[in-house]
C-alpha cells in the first residue's frame, strides 16, 4: 500500500525492491541512465527529460530537490566533451570535484587555473573568479551556474560582477546552459538572453520538516541547549548570523553538558589545538562533538567538519550562511537561532534556504526546524539578471568586461566613450573593472603623483621591505572597492603579511597575534583567519591591479609586485602546494611536507599525498596519517 502511494505522488526513490510488479515497473522507468542505484522522483524526471532534449533551463527548486543530481545525469547520458560548472564557493568546488572524479573517471576534472587540458572529455569547475582567469574555453557543450540568484547585482554581493561576466562569456555560445537555485519565483526577461532558455519553478520536495515554534522564549542559549538535549541522538545545524555570534554561542555550548565523544574527534581536538591554537573554540568543540563552520574557518578544516557531521561524529555544527550555499549535509534538525545575516535581517528567500537544510533523502525523511524568531513575511523573490535587460543600461564595470560581439551598437558606443575618457588601456579597465572604473582612473592619477618622487616607496621588485609593503597597499586602500577582510589599515595588512612570511608554521603565526583567552581570543583568531582568506585572493589581486596601472601610466619594468603577490596567495608555501588545502590537506601538514614535495609539479605532489608513501609517513604522526585518510576521502 505504501509503495502504491509513493508511486502515486512520484516518490519513486523510496519504493523498495519488493512488492507489486506495477510499482517495480514504474520505478524502472525512473532509473537514472548510466548511474546504477539512482532513481529520479517525478519532478526530477520531468526536468531531466527537458535537459536530455538539449533544452536550456533556469531551474528554481527547493534545497532537497536534487538539482545537482541532474548535472550528473545529463553528463552520464549525453557524454558532453566539455562541461563548465560555476560554483559560488571553494567548499562547494571541492565537493563538486570529489563527486565528478568518483563518478566520471573517464573525464579530466580541472579546478586549478594553471592546469592544462590533456583529455578529450573535460569538466572545468571553478568559482567565477577562477574561471575568468583562464584563457577562453571553446566549444562548451554544457554550461552550469549553481546558485544563479547571485547574478542579481541588487543583492550587494561584490562577486556578482564577475559572475555576470562569466555568464556573458559563455552563456550564449555554450550549446546548452543549466542555471540552478532555490526558491525563486521569477526571472524577468530570461527569454531575451537565449531563445531556447526556459524558466522552470517547482516546490516539489522529497523530504519534509516539522516546525517547532520557540518564538515565545526567543533566542536563548539555555532554551537552545534544552532543545538540543531533546534531540541529542540526532545531528543538528545551528544557524547564527556571523563568526562572532558563532563564538559566543559555542562558548555557551561548551559550558553545557552536551557531548558526543569519539576517539578520533578527541584526538582531532588536541591536534587542532597544537597546530593552530589551544584557545580556538573549534578545537575545544570538536573534542566534545560540536563543530563550527563559517567563512573564516580554513577550507580543509571546514570540509572536515562537514564530513564528520555527515558521518555522525559531530552532534551539532554552529554555522553561518557559509553552509547554506549548496553544501550537502545530513542534518535532521535545523535551529534558526538568529534573525539576521550579518547586520541584515533575514529575508524570506534566505530563511527558506536555511530551513530547507532540515532532512535529507534516505537519511532523515522528516526533519525538524526550531524557530526562535518570527518568520519573515512572505514575498515574491525575483532574480534580476543584468544581461537579460537592454545592455545600454549596464553598469560601467560590467560593460567593460563584456566583449563587443555581445553588445548592441549603443552599448558599444558607450563603452568606447568610457575607454576614451581614461588614461588606462582598455585591457586594464576590463581586467580590473571589479574594483570600479572611476576608482581605477583615480588610482592612475595618484600613481602619477607618487612616481614623481624618485625615492617613492612604491619602487620595488620581488619581496618588499615592511615600509614598501605598507606604502604599496596604502595607495589603493581608500581608492579601490574591495573587501578589507577585517584589516583596519594597509599597515595592518603589511604587518600580517610579514608575520606570515617569517612564521615557520600556522601555530607560530597565530601565536604572534593571539594574546588572550576565551572569547577575546576567538576575535583574534578569527582576525588571523580572515586575513588569510584575504591573502588567498583579494590582497594579491589588489597588488596585481596596481602593478598593471603602474605599467600603463609609468612604464613596464619600473616595478614588479607579481612575484610577491603569488607568494602571498600561496601563504608563502613553495610553488602551488598551498592548493593542497582545497583537496583536503590541512595547511600545517602542507607546511611540514613542503620540504619533500615537488613544489613545481602539483599533480605529482598530490599523488604522493594520496599514496602516503614512506617519505610522507616519516614526517607525520600516526594520528596525522589517519587524519589525512579521513580528509582525502
Amino acid at each position: 500500500m505504501i509503495d502504491a502511494i509513493l508511486r502515486e505522488v512520484g516518490l519513486f526513490p523510496y519504493i523498495k525492491e519488493r512488492g507489486g510488479w506495477r510499482d517495480q515497473l514504474a520505478t524502472e522507468t525512473m532509473r537514472v541512465p548510466g548511474m546504477e542505484g539512482f532513481v529520479f522522483h517525478i519532478e526530477q524526471a520531468i526536468v531531466f527529460n527537458k535537459l536530455a532534449q538539449g533544452k536550456s533551463l533556469i531551474l528554481s527548486a527547493p534545497t532537497s530537490f536534487g538539482k545537482s543530481l541532474l548535472i550528473d545525469a545529463i553528463i552520464s547520458k549525453n557524454k558532453p566533451r566539455t562541461v563548465v560548472a560555476v560554483v559560488p564557493t571553494i567548499a562547494l568546488l571541492d565537493e563538486f570535484r570529489r563527486r565528478m572524479e568518483a563518478r566520471f573517471p573517464e573525464y579530466q576534472v580541472i579546478t586549478r587555473t594553471t592546469e592544462e587540458r590533456t583529455q578529450v572529455h573535460a569538466i572545468f569547475i571553478g568559482t567565477q573568479e577562477r574561471l575568468l582567469e583562464r584563457e577562453r574555453i571553446e566549444n562548451i557543450d554544457l554550461f552550469v551556474i549553481d546558485e544563479f540568484y547571485k547574478l542579481d547585482l541588487e543583492r550587494n554581493d561584490r562577486r556578482s560582477l564577475a559572475l555576470n561576466t562569466i555568464l556573458a562569456r559563455y552563456g550564449k555560445t555554450a550549446k546548452q546552459i543549466y542555471l540552478l537555485g532555490p526558491s525563486i519565483d521569477e526571472v524577468p526577461n530570461a527569454g531575451s538572453f537565449r531563445d531556447d532558455v526556459e524558466f522552470l519553478r517547482t516546490r516539489y520536495s522529497p523530504v519534509t520538516a516539522d516546525i517547532i515554534d520557540r518564538t515565545d522564549v526567543g533566542p536563548s542559549s539555555r532554551h537552545l541547549i534544552e532543545d538540543l538535549q531533546s534531540v541529542e541522538r540526532t545531528n543538528s545545524l545551528i544557524y547564527v548570523q556571523s563568526p562572532p555570534s558563532a563564538s559566543r554561542l559555542t562558548n555557551d555550548l561548551l559550558k553545557s553538558g552536551l557531548v558526543r565523544r569519539s576517539d578520533f574527534t578527541q584526538e582531532l581536538g588536541s591536534w587542532l589545538a597544537d597546530n593552530f591554537h589551544p584557545e580556538w573554540f573549534l578545537a575545544k568543540g570538536v573534542a566534545r562533538g560540536i563543530g563550527i563552520h563559517h567563512g573564516r574557518v580554513p577550507r580543509s578544516i571546514a570540509h572536515l567538519m562537514i564530513s564528520l557531521f555527515n558521518k555522525g561524529d559531530l552532534a551539532a555544527i554552529v554555522c553561518t550562511s557559509s553552509m547554506i550555499e549548496g553544501i550537502n549535509t545530513a542534518a535532521e534538525n535545523v535551529f534558526i537561532y538568529d534573525r539576521n545575516i550579518n547586520t541584515t535581517k533575514l529575508d524570506r528567500f534566505t530563511f527558506d534556504n536555511i530551513k530547507g537544510r532540515a532532512g535529507r533523502m534516505f537519511r532523515h525523511n522528516i526533519g525538524k526546524v526550531f524557530l526562535y524568531n518570527p518568520t519573515p513575511e512572505p514575498e515574491n523573490f525575483e532574480v534580476h539578471v543584468p544581461l537579460f535587460n537592454p545592455d545600454e543600461l549596464l553598469q560601467p564595470e560590467l560593460l567593460m568586461q563584456l566583449e563587443d560581439d555581445v553588445l548592441s551598437d549603443p552599448a558599444r558606443r558607450r563603452k568606447r566613450a568610457i575607454q576614451g575618457a581614461s588614461e588606462l588601456p582598455p585591457e586594464v579597465l576590463s581586467r580590473w573593472a571589479e574594483f570600479g572604473v572611476d576608482e581605477l582612473n583615480t588610482l592612475a592619477e595618484v600613481v602619477l603623483q607618487e612616481f614623481a618622487h624618485e625615492n617613492s616607496l612604491l619602487r620595488w621588485k620581488g619581496v618588499p621591505a615592511f615600509e614598501q609593503a605598507e606604502a604599496t597597499f596604502g595607495v589603493p586602500w581608500n581608492i579601490l572597492r574591495f573587501s578589507k577582510h577585517d584589516m583596519r589599515s594597509a599597515r595592518a595588512v603589511a604587518h600580517f603579511a610579514n608575520r606570515l612570511r617569517v612564521s615557520e608554521s600556522m601555530r607560530d603565526f597565530l601565536d604572534r597575534f593571539v594574546s588572550s583567552g576565551g572569547l577575546p581570543a576567538q576575535s583574534e583568531i578569527d582576525r588571523c583567519f580572515n586575513f588569510i582568506r584575504g591573502a588567498e585572493y583579494t590582497f594579491p589581486q589588489v597588488l596585481r591591479a596596481l602593478n598593471d596601472v603602474v605599467d600603463a601610466v609609468i612604464g613596464v619594468g619600473e616595478v614588479d609586485y607579481r612575484v610577491y603577490a603569488g607568494q602571498l596567495q600561496g601563504l608563502f608555501i613553495p610553488g602551488e602546494l598551498r592548493a593542497l588545502d582545497e583537496f583536503g590537506v590541512p595547511v600545517p601538514i602542507i607546511q611540514r611536507l613542503s620540504g619533500i614535495l615537488p613544489s613545481d609539479d602539483f599533480e605529482s605532489a598530490r599523488r604522493q599525498i594520496d599514496e602516503l608513501g614512506d617519505g610522507v609517513r616519516n614526517r607525520l604522526s600516526e594520528f596525522e596519517i589517519r587524519l589525512l585518510k579521513v580528509c582525502l576521502n
